[in-house]
């Protein structure tokens, strides 16, 4: 494991419930995204964070499929406009105090970054390899009656049909959970039927969702895990099924 990951500095908890609401919403840059989804291998424990954002930013989805006329919206006052009519002209004038060798310098200036930047891009050593970079799409933090957030079921949404995968990440905080017979089931959040896609003992891997798999995924309310393959036995874990914004 890269030095990085080590870092005892996320282990704050401030430091965690930032980075967990920039991943939200989608403001990370492609790097820090991918340093990110590293750290969620290494320490499922970030899905609790992810998940308390999703939870309370979801109370706020229903406000963008409200319709509206667009006769409620009225048309500035003019002196709006006039005001950035004056601003924009402000800008598209060249400044007076502007000497011709500011030119050669601003340049030899700019190749100096663009060098200096590369280099510090190329020191930071990648976790994972950029073809193996997929993201994550859906979660579920599992928990039983007696353990919670016991372990994650993490969903990466592939580039084609049939490349979506599904699998566990452990929760290295708590005793490692048995992997005999036990099952993982979706139930459908119109129709609240299950739906089996394999053993848990399967997920420990990358678990490949067919198409008919990851759609039924999409249209889940929650991922249980039962102690057998028969859907009326014993449930051991369960979890909602978030989504994750793109």
């Amino acid at each position: 494991m890269s030095e990085p990951l080590k870092s005892g500095r996320y282990l704050n908890a401030l430091l965690r419930d930032r980075l967990a609401a920039e991943y939200v919403l989608g403001t990370q840059t492609n790097l820090v995204k991918c340093r990110m989804e590293s750290l969620f291998h290494s320490d499922p424990t970030w899905w609790e964070h992810i998940e308390q954002w999703q939870q309370y930013l979801s109370d706020f989805n229903p406000a963008t499929h409200v319709q509206v006329s667009a006769s409620y919206f009225k048309p500035p006052p003019k002196r709006v406009w006039m005001r950035i009519c004056e601003r924009t002209q402000l800008l598209s004038k060249p400044s007076p105090r502007l000497r011709w060798w500011w030119l050669p310098v601003g340049m030899s200036m700019s190749l100096l970054v663009g060098i200096w930047g590369q280099n510090i891009m190329l020191s930071i050593p990648t976790v994972i390899e950029a073809t193996q970079i997929q993201p994550i799409a859906y979660f579920a933090m599992m928990s039983s009656e007696n353990q919670r957030d016991a372990f994650a079921l993490v969903a990466y949404q592939g580039d084609k049909p049939g490349q979506s995968s599904l699998h566990m990440q452990r929760n290295l905080s708590v005793e490692p959970i048995s992997l005999a017979q036990e099952m993982v089931w979706i139930r459908d959040k119109n129709t609240g039927e299950l739906q089996l896609i394999d053993s848990l003992k399967n997920l420990n891997q990358a678990r490949y969702l067919s198409p008919s798999e990851w759609q039924a995924l999409k249209n889940s309310s929650e991922l249980l895990v039962t102690i057998n393959n028969d859907p009326h036995s014993l449930i051991l874990y369960r979890g909602h099924c978030i989504e994750l914004g793109s």
